[in-house]
């Protein structure tokens, strides 16, 4: 996760393996990548909640890939689950 500024190898296989899993494409990373905090926090918002629980476990999967849990990396996943 960028919040920490570096971006782990880990983490990224870790994303890779997760766009895998969910067949997403790279046009839907690019769409991904565009989305900001107020809509990231909208489109969770709106969730079921079983899907916000699934949500937050990939979020916090990938935070933890690379061994560290960055504060800030906390509070980002925090502030969209609030």
């Amino acid at each position: 996760m960028k919040a920490d500024g570096i971006i782990h190898p880990k983490e990224e296989k870790y994303m890779d393996k997760t766009y895998s899993d969910f067949s997403i494409t790279i046009n839907d990373i690019e769409d991904i990548a565009n989305i900001d905090d107020i809509q990231t926090k909208l489109i969770i918002s709106g969730m079921a909640d079983e899907n916000k629980m699934l949500a937050k476990v990939l979020f916090v999967g990938m935070v933890e890939a690379d061994g560290i849990i960055h504060p800030k990396e906390t509070e980002i996943i925090n502030q969209f689950f609030i």
